[in-house]
């Protein structure tokens, strides 16, 4: 009997590399299957993901031996939502899809608000797609998935762009739709809280790209820990824990446990800077894409040596405040002054000696052939002689898990690898200031704390790091300062500790907080009822 769908000892190489990404894989997933695929960055989830979706080798060149079971209809959600829109407003991208499925033109207008609807995408259909957040591509990008309505669906990391109440929401989206339509599904995750709990399977791929384990969620979690763990793999928060016995038993090893976090955040002292300290003064700025405005009455000061987090929903303006720090979206109204100059004044080389981006989109500044012309690119702009740029080069290579693709072209590397090699090229000079959009979306444990590690390194040195990001754990762990976009405006800036205990600010803006602090909440509306 043939396999629903599937592979019998796949192994894949691409032209550009000597070494398999997979190697020797065999995998029969039966048909309604919801199967979760873990694997450190690199491990080639992604390629497997292709592969049995039909695009490798069929729209991507590749080397493959073995045998692969496809299924006729498929539907792919990919990491970059980009790559996968072909039109320039959302309700025609959606309408694209139908058309693909014969729809009457009558047909479609109800039919696209009801994808838009499912998908949280509340917004006007007319609206154009580059003026999107990262996160609303990625709803957009799952509307026309839906839309398709294909036999096997494939998610290659669908929330990575999300805000934890949308990732939630989408989810949530997702297991209802398997319950409604025993859909085949397959994933690609690295946050798994809200996804593995309905999983039928998981298979974990190790770093050499063969598998190492498959089976149920609780097996796999109990028996495969240790090796989880030192391959750098994230694992859950919570599961297989039910959250109700860790609010209500005192004493359940992940209540003692989030207790302790708990007490150690709300002990600890946050840093005092004096006046002169002022790095960057924001005063009455109104941000936005074209005539539209999305936050207005800007106004923060951020200090010499600060790691300032900036957090909010999707589409909340954080990208856009992010780039307008170092000039490269224009600001509509006030000022920014950095250093103590008016920023406009800063001429382009001046500013970029002084501050670095790291873009959301790693691929917007690769400029080069090889992952080593790409760190060393700025040293060779700069004259470094070339001695001291092989040497700093290598050992950011090397810092970054980088050195066995120095030859490979950035553009071949997965999205993990991209998003290093995009942060070890700002790493490369000692700048003043970092700005980062995303820094760990895309990475395996063990490299998102490399990375880390080595911006920490950084602001102990004195450099200043602004950083968008959607990881709640991360802003608590190393935040001086969050600043908090919500409704068009900046409605908080303080402490971490501060906003994750302000239930009230929290249920307004739509964020979830750390697990610890979600123990706390849990507890004190506990207490309350039973008063």
């Amino acid at each position: 009997m043939e396999m629903f769908l599937g592979c019998k000892d796949l192994s894949i190489r691409f032209y550009n590399r000597s070494e398999k990404i997979l190697s020797n894989i065999t995998l029969s997933i039966n048909k309604g299957e919801k199967v979760l695929i873990l694997g450190p960055s690199g491990s080639g989830k992604s390629t497997l993901i292709s592969a049995l979706a039909g695009i490798i080798p069929e729209h991507i060149e590749a080397e493959v031996s073995g045998e692969v079971f496809l299924r006729k209809d498929a539907g792919v959600m990919f990491q970059d939502p980009d790559s996968q829109f072909c039109m320039l407003h959302v309700g025609e991208e959606i309408a694209f899809s139908l058309e693909n499925r014969s729809i009457p033109r009558n047909d479609m207008d109800k039919m696209i608000s009801d994808l838009m609807d499912k998908a949280g995408l509340k917004i006007d259909k007319k609206t154009p797609i580059e003026t999107l957040s990262g996160g609303m591509k990625q709803r957009l990008a799952l509307a026309c998935l839906l839309a398709l309505e294909p036999e096997v669906l494939f998610f290659d990391e669908p929330t990575a762009q999300l805000d934890p109440a949308g990732r939630n929401e989408i989810f949530d989206l997702l297991n209802q739709i398997s319950q409604k339509t025993n859909q085949t599904m397959v994933f690609v995750e690295h946050v798994l809280d809200g996804c593995i709990e309905w999983m039928d399977r998981v298979v974990i791929i190790n770093e050499s790209g063969s598998i190492i384990g498959d089976g149920k969620p609780k097996e796999i979690l109990l028996n495969f820990n240790n090796q989880m763990k030192e391959a750098g793999i994230w694992r859950p928060k919570l599961f297989p824990e039910k959250w109700m016995e860790v609010v209500h038993n005192n004493s359940h090893p992940l209540s003692i446990k989030l207790s302790n976090m708990i007490e150690t955040k709300s002990i600890s002292k946050t840093k005092e800077y004096k006046k002169e300290d002022i790095f960057i003064s924001i005063e009455n700025v109104e941000i936005g894409y074209r005539k539209k405005a999305i936050v207005r009455d800007i106004n923060i000061k951020i200090h010499k040596g600060e790691w300032i987090s900036i957090v909010g929903e999707n589409g909340s303006g954080k990208s856009t405040f992010l780039k307008s720090l170092i000039r490269l979206e224009p600001i509509k109204k006030g000022e920014i002054h950095f250093q103590d100059t008016e920023l406009k004044k800063w001429s382009d080389r001046e500013l970029y000696e002084k501050a670095g981006f790291v873009f959301q989109n790693p691929e917007l500044q690769f400029i080069t052939d090889t992952v080593f012309d790409e760190i060393a690119f700025g040293g060779r702009q700069r004259n470094w002689p070339e001695e001291l740029i092989h040497t700093k080069t290598n050992q950011l290579l090397q810092e970054f898990g980088l050195e066995s693709y120095h030859n490979a072209h950035p553009f071949t590397l997965s999205l993990g690898q991209k998003r290093r090699l995009s942060v070890a090229t700002m790493l490369l000079f000692d700048q003043n200031l970092l700005l980062l959009d995303e820094p760990t979306f895309g990475q395996d444990e063990k490299t998102a704390r490399e990375l880390i590690k080595r911006l920490k390194e950084r602001q102990e040195q004195g450099t200043t790091i602004v950083m968008v990001t959607h990881d709640m754990d991360l802003v608590d762990d190393f935040s001086d300062k969050v600043i908090l976009f919500n409704k068009g405006r900046v409605t908080y800036q303080g402490t971490p500790y501060r906003l994750f205990s302000d239930q009230n600010l929290l249920c307004k803006s739509a964020l979830i907080p750390p697990l610890h602090y979600q123990l706390m909440h849990a507890r004190k509306e506990s207490i309350f009822y039973e008063g």
